[in-house]
């Protein structure tokens, strides 16, 4: 596998060709993962905190009871966004898949319209794929949770010291099933380009996956690790320029708020905020674009050896 000319390939694409930033930016919709908020209670007032989490709980279900219609109008444009919103980036996936592959044949240059239209026709493919490894994931954090509220239980009623299995056994578990998570990936990537590439049907897309990564394991785990050192590197480049961009608009705004006062700053601090998502965003389908090109080159070098 000629590593570098992939890279220099995908930087290449990138640069020619704008509509796969458009489409990466669309992409990048649904790519990432979401942070959760963990929040904690003294033990020290339990009794009131208990009171308090009632009582908010019971305004809110009283809320919901007295806007029934306004709740379940939310609900259903919360929906019809979220539809929307993976249709939509789910579409853009497959194009970009699509385009590069086409443009690898010769046949036509990555262009926005064509790509996004030819990409529809694969969405709920793309949606049953990634909700079947979803499951298989979770399916298996299920087992891994279960087992693991055992050992602890088993610990408690039996003896302490069998912590001491127990806990490199759990580590072994939470181990594997990241490796599994990790493999599952894998299975993820080359089946949505078997669905765009090959027409596959979701089970057979990833049957052929599934043999690719067999066969061709150590050529996986080595475009895997530059993925992630790619990503690595891009997260930095990306967090130093909004770094700069967001300082410079900060100091902006300070001095527009001593010569203007606060409406103009408001005006600015407007302006100012949708630039820097704009430019977030655009840099976030860059990098999805290139990510996508890379593992389409990378596809289509595997099928050929």
């Amino acid at each position: 596998m000629k590593w570098k000319e992939i890279l220099l390939k995908a930087l290449d694409y990138i640069k020619k060709y704008r509509a796969l930033w458009y489409l990466g930016i669309l992409a990048a919709l649904t790519e990432g993962a979401s942070g959760g908020n963990f929040y904690g209670f003294n033990n020290g007032s339990g009794g009131n905190n208990s009171t308090e989490i009632q009582s908010s709980l019971n305004k809110v279900v009283d809320w919901i009871s007295g806007n029934r219609l306004e709740v379940g109008v939310l609900l259903v444009a919360f929906i019809l966004i979220s539809w929307i919103i993976l249709y939509i980036s789910y579409s853009a996936r497959a194009g970009l898949i699509y385009s590069i592959d086409q443009t690898e044949l010769g046949e036509k240059k990555p262009e926005f319209h064509q790509a996004f239209h030819s990409g529809q026709k694969y969405f709920w493919r793309f949606l049953g794929l990634t909700l079947l490894i979803a499951l298989m994931v979770f399916a298996v954090a299920f087992v891994l949770v279960g087992l693991i509220a055992i050992c602890i239980v088993l610990a408690v009623s039996v003896s302490i010291w069998f912590l001491i299995v127990l806990i490199p056994l759990g580590l072994l578990l939470i181990l594997g099933i990241i490796l599994l998570s990790v493999y599952l990936n894998w299975i993820l990537l080359l089946g949505y380009r078997e669905i765009v590439i090959k027409n596959r049907k979701i089970i057979v897309a990833i049957k052929q996956a599934r043999e690719l990564v067999h066969h061709h394991f150590s050529d996986i785990i080595l475009a895997w690790l530059i993925q992630a050192a790619i990503g690595i590197a891009a997260g930095i480049a990306t967090a130093v320029v909004l770094l700069v961009v967001g300082g410079a608009l900060f100091v902006i705004g300070a001095g527009i708020y001593f010569a203007g006062g606060l409406t103009a700053v408001i005006i600015h601090g407007s302006i100012a905020s949708a630039a820097f998502i704009a430019l977030t965003l655009l840099l976030a389908g860059i990098i999805n674009a290139y990510i996508s090109i890379y593992w389409t080159l990378i596809y289509r070098k595997l099928i050929m050896q």
